[in-house]
């Protein structure tokens, strides 16, 4: 099935934050009504009930939500993109903010230089790396676990990458 997009969980996070506890009971009413166009956001949350349905919302569990706050919460920490090293062959690769996997690196840039025009620091980058393989919404995806050469901070957890 389709996920939505950052811009239909942004919606949801709003809609639950301004509406509390039965936030779902809310939004149901307002789609059975047509109150949702008055809504902030009103343009993604009507898309959600016309690609979801309103069935999906209720089904929809409170940590998929929270994961979506976390992810986005993350992604809005990270530069574009960031050039570092591929963990197992070494090659250089560039890691899209909030896409998985990697693209190779043109040899015709240089790293820092790439790194620079990002504004990509050794924090965002081990983040960016934990991110890219093991999704964004995860702890280590967020560069304020890491120091500013790109280690884990003692007490964090443990940061994968």
């Amino acid at each position: 099935m389709q996920e939505p997009d950052d811009c239909m969980w942004r919606a949801l996070l709003d809609f639950r934050a301004r509406h509390g506890r039965r936030w779902k009971d809310a939004l149901t009413l307002k789609w059975m009504n047509g109150d949702d166009e008055r809504e902030p956001n009103s343009a993604s949350l009507r898309m959600i009930r016309n690609q979801f349905g309103p069935s999906w919302l209720w089904y929809l569990p409170r940590l998929r939500l929270d994961n979506a706050a976390r992810r986005l919460a993350n992604l809005e920490k990270l530069p574009d993109m960031c050039a570092c090293p591929h963990p197992e062959t070494g090659e250089t690769i560039i890691i899209k903010r909030g896409e998985t996997g990697y693209w190779p690196m043109p040899s015709l840039i240089a790293v820092d230089t790439f790194n620079a025009s990002f504004n990509a620091r050794p924090a965002a980058i081990a983040a960016m790396q934990a991110g890219t393989m093991f999704g964004w919404h995860v702890p280590a995806a967020d560069p304020g676990r890491y120091d500013a050469a790109g280690r884990p901070l003692a007490g964090s957890g443990k940061a994968a990458g």
